[in-house]
């Protein structure tokens, strides 16, 4: 997501991250354009302000992540207005958090699910976890397991995790995927190559940080669905 700390990561290593469960298609094959595929969306921090909703869905896109929390004492400031917004115009939207392995993960997911209160047509609630804190990678795998089996039982569905092949293999204990689909992060053309182990494709693609979209000032991150609109809607909430 849109934070100093991976735009450094990216500088080394291309990000991976991405889908799994029945949702989605096979891994696309290299070569391929972030805007080839037919479902497009945006994924917003604090940096963007407050974009013209109607504008960005007029250019369209189909959905919106929008940051949330961080940890357990950071709200974006604009995250309320945004989120109602986000739904007034016609948007499906989703809130991420930024996980802080450092801090209780329990906390953090109750931090989360309090500040955003999901209800009935959003996106399961997604993870974004791309630093350890310090952390060995047994310590941030137990942590993330603590994080999403606390979405799981608040939310009734697993989270939805953003991180990179990097990270995921050497930092996070390289488990499973918890039965959570997988946002891919990848500034590349064959971003399959990039998935971790952990799953057989991705889910959103993330496929660069510097778009330019209606509605917004300045750079943005466009994101990609890998599926139809039927597996689209099968990520909200009931």
């Amino acid at each position: 997501m849109t934070t100093m700390s991976r735009r450094r990561f990216l500088k080394t290593a291309a990000y991976g991250a991405a889908g799994g469960g029945v949702l989605g298609t096979a891994a696309s094959a290299p070569g391929v354009s972030g805007t080839d595929y037919a479902i497009q969306g945006v994924d917003v921090a604090s940096y963007q302000g407050y974009p013209d909703w109607t504008s960005v869905k007029n250019s369209g896109k189909t959905f919106v992540f929008n940051k949330a929390t961080e940890g357990t004492t950071y709200t974006n400031p604009y995250f309320a207005t945004n989120w109602s917004r986000i739904k007034s115009a016609g948007l499906i939207r989703g809130a991420y958090h930024y996980g802080r392995p450092g801090t209780d993960p329990v906390a953090q997911a109750d931090y989360f699910i309090n500040t955003v209160h999901p209800t009935s047509g959003d996106l399961q609630m997604m993870l974004d976890i791309e630093v350890t804190d310090g952390k060995s990678p047994s310590q941030v795998r137990s942590w993330i397991v603590a994080f999403i089996n606390r979405i799981s039982a608040r939310t009734g569905r697993p989270g939805i995790i953003y991180t990179g092949f990097y990270f995921w293999r050497d930092s996070a204990g390289n488990g499973s995927n918890l039965n959570c689909p997988l946002f891919l992060a990848a500034y590349v053309s064959n971003p399959s190559a990039y998935v971790p182990a952990a799953w057989p494709y991705y889910t959103f693609w993330q496929y660069t940080s510097s778009g330019s979209v209606p509605g917004i000032s300045g750079n943005v991150d466009r994101d990609a669905f890998n599926g139809s609109t039927s597996g689209l809607n099968a990520l909200r909430l009931p």
